[in-house]
């Protein structure tokens, strides 16, 4: 995962490609910038908290830990009203996932 070690460096490098994380410690990151806000449609996927810019399309994400962030680059954004092209095109895995496990749950539709 690329380092980086202030707000402005992460989001230009997760600017450069969807879904690349970036990480940056706590230590260099300073106060979470105003324009992002606590995400409810967001998996934590381990974080202790998700927050999202208000962006509908190239939206960045940010996951706090306990000692870092990861920043990210999603296509559409969920909180925006964008949540179908969201789990279509940034969330493909955990949507195949969760439609395999209600296949698999529910049957096939006998």
């Amino acid at each position: 995962m690329q380092e980086a070690h202030s707000w402005h460096s992460a989001f230009a490098s997760a600017r450069q490609s969807s879904g690349k994380k970036i990480r940056i410690g706590k230590e260099f990151a300073g106060p979470l910038p105003p324009q992002f806000t606590p995400s409810a449609r967001s998996l934590r996927l381990g974080a202790n908290e998700v927050y999202r810019d208000q962006q509908p399309t190239n939206s960045l994400q940010i996951r706090e830990y306990d000692d870092h962030y990861t920043v990210q680059l999603d296509r559409h954004n969920p909180e925006t009203g964008n949540l179908i092209q969201h789990a279509l095109v940034d969330a493909t895995a955990y949507t195949v996932g969760a439609a395999a496990l209600g296949v698999a749950l529910f049957g096939g539709g006998k």
